[in-house]
């Protein structure tokens, strides 16, 4: 499957092309701002969708997703 991705923040167009075994969210890491990117592959209409917090929380580890204008 090819997946193009494109960061909302600087505009860089990812290209992937990759094996998906079920529907779901794709996650990198934009190559010009660094920024992490995700894109979410839908499946039947009986799949649930992933709620943002269990979307972010692949990257609570790795980044400081609090935003730091409301301390939060």
């Amino acid at each position: 499957m090819r997946v193009t991705i494109t960061c909302e923040e600087c505009g860089h167009k990812h290209r992937l092309e990759r094996r998906i075994a079920e529907p779901g969210p794709i996650w990198i890491i934009c190559h010009d701002c660094e920024l992490p990117l995700q894109a979410v592959l839908e499946g039947p209409a009986s799949s649930p969708k992933p709620r943002p917090a269990q979307a972010f929380a692949v990257w609570r580890e790795i980044f400081d997703l609090s935003d730091a204008r409301t301390g939060g």
